[in-house]
């Protein structure tokens, strides 16, 4: 600490700088007793404190604390001295004296006290004003006002932020000025300890409107009511909150337009739906939906939103001379004219809608798939009363228009290439149909017509053979039996092409099959042949079920069994292996639904070369003789229709004097 003492008499300042060291040890003291030491005491300013006497011979107290307070005005000064009057100390006092103590040896010791205090209270009084002006700089930072008003609405002070807030420039503006009244609150709008909160819209002196939020509390300073507050200016969030509220309008507006777009079924509805819901958005008095015909150069309206039938009627055609050069609007750019009296109206659509009263006019691109098919046109009364987020609503419209009138188009036609697939599958249908009742007679026709004659050459045959054997020579029996053997053979294909026929037309109700039952079954009624070709079969039980017609899954095993126990090396006999195994297709997690059976059935036949595994499987393929392997060559094609028509596979694994395994697929019985 670095204290100042002016006093002329030298002994007066031994005794205070006595007093301070016993009571600061470390203090650093600056005599004065003469003006000149004064003023480069003053000129350096090296001190904190300032102990000065009243009567000097150069000056008085009250020069020295005027010098002081004038060029140091934070730091304090204590007058010690006899020679001053009550009257001297007030005057002090009121200039700015920290404390006043008469020079003596009895009050002496109250020196280091007095200088105690001052200290700590002027730091206290520093520390307070660096925290006043910290805030009053945040709140100028913040842009936030402060105001101190008395209930009665006289106004004591504010900030700058305030008058900034305001457009103001002094406080006596603001008194002067009764517009911004209502921003104070009276005796009676607010209770003690009560905060009252606000948001007002006020008006500058230049006419701008403004927003802001004000936030008052009533408090008691010495003894007397004062209501504290802030104000803020709001008008950016209440423009976005504004902004917020017109968005979410709009954007409710377009998804009622966007249901309503998906109602409507043709290009007249989905556009008067689109103007009845646009209409409300924009600030106008024509809006309507205008198609092209770019071919044929026409301008057709399509439909029409107006007040006091300003615009053109709905269905009404134009050129598209008529309308306008729409070479902007393929550009899918919009058109503005922002005020037709200023433009020149060089189309009839244009000087119509002049005549109508319409001075501001846009027309809007509808484009659907890169192709202009139209145009949603604005029109209003007031010149330039449009603003961009209009602008910008009335093109979010035309491209739903675009895309619905396109989706309409769409409907249309395919609602035409429906109409016309029907007729054509009705027109097949019947063909088919015709075509299964000739098959169904010709079928008929098989079965009694051709075998009639059949049973009657085989019945004559017989006859012949048993009554008059010994009538014809070796030659006429043998040319008579195979005249019967040709008659069974072809009995035989009739039969084998009537059940083929029949695998392709009637219905086969699948049901469990038990294939344990059914083979034992069909080795039963094949056991007269198995005994005469002494073959052997073993069937490895127990078989796994199945889902199939069991009609059809009989007739494709006897098949199998039969070709088996018929294509083997003369003089060898047949052995035949009959099991089955569980597979899964195309999921190997196995679930129920993808559980197949497949049933083998081996044989140690001649065997069969890769090449035909697929051409053995067809209508009257066969490769052998008749004189080698007897058959119709039908029963292998049957096989693989049967089982194609339950919904199975079917398959051959052969090599040539290593026999065949042939199997089929049927999906698994699972209870």
């Amino acid at each position: 600490m670095h204290i100042l003492i002016i006093d002329d008499n030298p002994n007066d300042r031994f005794m205070i700088i006595r007093e301070m060291r016993r009571e600061f040890p470390d203090v650093e003291v600056e005599e004065v007793g003469a003006p000149e030491e004064f003023e480069q005491a003053l000129a350096a300013g090296r001190f904190d404190l300032t102990i000065t006497d009243y009567q000097l011979r150069w000056t008085n107290g009250l020069e020295i604390l005027h010098a002081l307070k004038h060029r140091y005005p934070d730091r304090p000064v204590i007058m010690f001295t006899n020679t001053g009057s009550q009257e001297i100390a007030v005057e002090a006092m009121k200039s700015g004296l920290d404390d006043y103590i008469l020079k003596s040896a009895k009050h002496l010791v109250r020196l280091s006290a007095t200088v105690k205090s001052v200290l700590e209270r002027n730091e206290n009084l520093r520390r307070a004003s660096f925290f006043e002006n910290r805030l009053q700089f945040l709140l100028n930072q913040l842009n936030v006002g402060v105001f101190r008003v008395i209930p009665d609405g006289r106004l004591l002070e504010v900030n700058s932020a305030f008058l900034r807030c305001l457009g103001l420039s002094s406080l006596d503006e603001i008194r002067s000025n009764n517009c911004f009244d209502e921003i104070f609150s009276k005796a009676g709008d607010i209770m003690p300890e009560q905060r009252r909160e606000r948001e007002l819209k006020l008006r500058r002196a230049d006419g701008s409107s403004f927003w802001v939020a004000v936030n008052e509390t009533l408090n008691t300073t010495d003894g007397d009511p004062v209501i504290d507050g802030l104000i803020e200016d709001i008008t950016g969030r209440k423009r976005a909150e504004e902004t917020l509220k017109r968005y979410a309008s709009r954007l409710q507006t377009l998804q009622e337009l966007d249901r309503s777009i998906l109602r409507a079924s043709s290009p007249t509805e989905i556009a008067q739906a689109a103007l009845a819901y646009t209409y409300p958005l924009l600030p106008c008095e024509l809006l309507d939906v205008t198609l092209f015909d770019l071919e044929h150069q026409q301008a057709s309206v399509l439909a029409v939103q107006s007040s006091n039938q300003i615009g053109f009627s709905s269905d009404e055609s134009l050129s598209l001379q008529d309308f306008g050069d729409i070479s902007i609007l393929q550009q899918n750019q919009v058109v503005i004219i922002e005020n037709l009296a200023e433009h020149p109206r060089s189309y009839r659509v244009q000087q119509r809608l002049f005549d109508q009263g319409i001075r501001l006019l846009i027309n809007v691109p509808v484009i659907a798939q890169g192709q202009l098919i139209g145009s949603l046109n604005v029109g209003a009364i007031q010149p330039k009363s449009l603003t961009e987020e209009d602008v910008e609503i009335a093109r979010e419209v035309a491209n739903q228009l675009a895309i619905a009138i396109q989706q309409s188009r769409m409907r249309e036609e395919l609602q035409c290439y429906t109409e016309q697939l029907e007729q054509l599958v009705s027109n097949r249908t019947q063909q088919l149909e015709e075509a299964n009742s000739a098959l169904e007679a010709f079928t008929y026709s098989i079965s009694h017509d051709l075998q009639e004659p059949l049973r009657a050459m085989r019945g004559f045959a017989t006859i012949l053979l048993e009554e008059y054997e010994t009538a014809l020579n070796s030659v006429g029996q043998d040319l008579l039996n195979r005249i019967t053997s040709s008659v069974e053979r072809m009995d035989n294909l009739l039969v084998d092409l009537l059940d083929y026929s029949r695998l392709s037309r009637v219905d086969l109700p699948l049901q469990p099959i038990n294939l344990n039952s059914l083979v034992t079954q069909v080795l039963t009624q094949l056991e007269p042949s198995l005994e005469r070709q002494q073959a052997q079969v073993i069937v490895s039980e127990p078989l796994l079920e199945v889902v199939g017609n069991y009609r059809t899954v009989e007739q494709i095993v006897t098949n199998l069994l039969t070709n088996a126990i018929k294509f083997v090396v003369p003089g060898v006999q047949p052995q035949v292996r009959v099991w089955t195994e569980r597979r899964n297709q195309g999921d190997t997690s196995g679930t129920l639904r993808d559980r197949w059976v497949r049933l083998w059935i081996e044989d140690n036949g001649i065997g069969i070369q890769a090449q035909y595994s697929e051409r053995i499987f067809g209508v009257f393929e066969r490769l052998h003789s008749i004189e080698a392997y007897p058959g119709t060559g039908i029963g292998l094609a049957i096989v693989r229709k049967g089982i194609e028509r339950m919904g199975g596979q079917v398959g051959m694994e052969s090599e040539i004097g290593q026999g065949s395994r042939f199997w089929i697929e049927l999906p698994e019985f699972v209870q």
